[in-house]
Formats: structure tokens, sequence, C-alpha cells
């Protein structure tokens, strides 16, 4: 009887100390695998910083658009915000290469080298058709001699950032335009 005792707490004893080692070898992973591991849950490949990739813009995984525009952004400039945001979908279903050549790019440049547009350094929202532009950027009025080059967005705004121009719906301010190498 006392052997069958004595054999079952060795038993016990095995059995707590793989469980405590078990929870010990979990708890070690559980601490090294954030840093072990390249890609973070939640941080997009190649970083959120864009100073480690230029294409990768605020908080997304998707590149920026270089040069694009929204067809309903351009010739429907009264588009309102409605609250199943319907204006950002049309937006951006109807996002589409920029359509200008090299004279129109030029004719543009020109323009906005006698104008005090303002200019921010590092945009805070993403540079996507549809997307929204934070109340805090400051926007100018397009001149109306870019509205004739580009043959749309009247009455819409616009950021210079960089290298591109960013036209901005006038009434939803979301991004209908990216116009690069101003």
């Amino acid at each position: 009887m006392a052997s069958d005792k004595s054999s079952f707490a060795g038993g016990t004893r095995r059995v707590m100390l793989g469980g405590v080692v078990c929870a010990a070898i979990l708890f070690v992973a559980f601490i090294a695998w954030p840093l072990m591991t390249e890609n973070q849950v939640g941080t997009p490949p190649g970083g959120a910083n864009s100073a480690n990739n230029s294409e990768t813009t605020v908080g997304r995984s998707a590149p920026a658009q270089q040069a694009a525009e929204s067809t309903a952004g351009k010739n429907d400039p009264a588009g309102q915000e409605d609250s199943t945001g319907g204006r950002a979908r049309a937006l951006k279903q109807t996002s589409r290469a920029l359509q200008l050549d090299e004279r129109q790019r030029q004719q543009i440049k020109d323009i906005l080298s006698r104008e005090s547009a303002p200019r921010i350094a590092q945009p805070s929202f993403e540079l996507m058709i549809g997307t929204a532009v934070p109340n805090q950027v400051q926007l100018q009025d397009i001149p109306p001699e870019i509205t004739q080059v580009m043959n749309g967005y009247w009455g819409d705004q616009f950021v210079l950032t960089k290298d591109k121009m960013i036209i901005v719906d006038q009434h939803t301010r979301r991004v209908v335009a990216i116009v690069p190498i101003v």
C-alpha cells in the first residue's frame, strides 16, 4: 500500500513538472515571438513608416496612386456626401489613370509657379482617389486656368505635396485627382 502511494505521488510530480515545463516554454515563446517575426500583426509589408517605403501610405499596405483621377469628381463637382458613403464609393469606382499629355502638364506647372499654393511635406492621408482629407490640411481654390486645361474640377480645391498636386472635392473633402510632376 505504501508503494502504491509513493508511485502515485511520483507520477503526480512528473505530471506537474511536465505542466510547468510546458507553461514555461509557451511563456517564453509568447514573449519572444513578436521580437523574432518581421511582419508583426497590424503592420503592413514595408512598414507604416513612409521613409522605409515611399509607396506605402498612411497605415495601409496598398500603394499610393501616382497619377489618377475620378470621372465622377471631374464631371460632377456638386456631388454631396451622404450617410451611406455613396459619394466616396462613386469617386473610387470611377477612378482611372490620369489623362494628361506633356503640354498640359507643363501648362499646369506654369500656372502653379505663379500661385502661392499651400504645400504639405508629408500628407497625413492616403494618396488614393476617394480618401478623405483632414480638416487640418489647408486647401486653396483651383485657378480657373487649371480647370480649363484639365477640362473639369470646377470649384474644387487643391494642395501641393512633394511633386504632386492633390485635387480635393469642394463639398466632401475627398481626393478626386492626383496630378504628378508639378
